[in-house]
């Protein structure tokens, strides 16, 4: 299934003045039948359509300014020990990733620039 997972700068928890610019937050949009889905895990329901599935969603949020990520979701689940509970926790589960040691919004961009 494709997934493109957005890195912005609008973190919202205490720490997030911490984290490099522009790698605060981020969240994952797939493209399910005849939608966009975005899963953000900071928003209370996590879920949401967005756009039907030909919209360039990756283009619009490029012209935001966001950084953007064209993936797909893997096709097993890995095991890992832990997952974090931030936005790179939930994206790691989402795409079905295993990146340990990616903890940080800007870890898991540099472990999926590297995939790509």
């Amino acid at each position: 299934m494709k997934a493109l997972v957005v890195f912005h700068d609008h973190g919202t928890g205490f720490l997030s003045r911490f984290l490099k610019p522009g790698f605060r937050h981020c969240f994952v949009a797939v493209r399910n039948g005849n939608y966009w889905i975005v899963i953000d895990g900071r928003y209370m329901p996590p879920a949401e359509v967005v756009a039907p599935a030909d919209f360039d969603l990756a283009g619009f949020c490029r012209d935001k300014g966001f950084r953007v990520i064209e993936t797909e979701q893997r096709a097993t689940a890995r095991r890992a020990p832990f997952v974090t509970a931030n936005c790179v926790g939930c994206a790691k589960a989402l795409l079905r990733l295993r990146a340990p040691f990616a903890l940080t919004p800007y870890g898991l961009y540099k472990h999926l620039r590297r995939e790509t």
